[in-house]
């Protein structure tokens, strides 16, 4: 299962989303979007949403180990 992110340079909540990411040890795609709302994250065709939702997401174990395969 391959986990993208949708980001730009400029965007704090990015950085911060891919930070939490790397910190569980799970492996991103990162794809640069000049427009529109990011960060966008995706588990595969999973569509989690933005940085809040990751850290929603990351409160239920049984969710984050469905989610991620972990």
């Amino acid at each position: 299962m391959v986990v993208k992110i949708f980001s730009r340079e400029d965007c704090t909540y990015c950085q911060q989303a891919k930070e939490f990411l790397t910190g569980f040890e799970i492996d991103y795609v990162e794809e640069h979007q000049p427009t529109g709302q990011v960060p966008q994250i995706y588990a595969g065709d999973k569509h989690i949403g933005g940085y809040t939702e990751l850290l929603e997401l990351s409160q239920s174990f049984s969710e984050w180990e469905e989610t991620f395969n972990v």
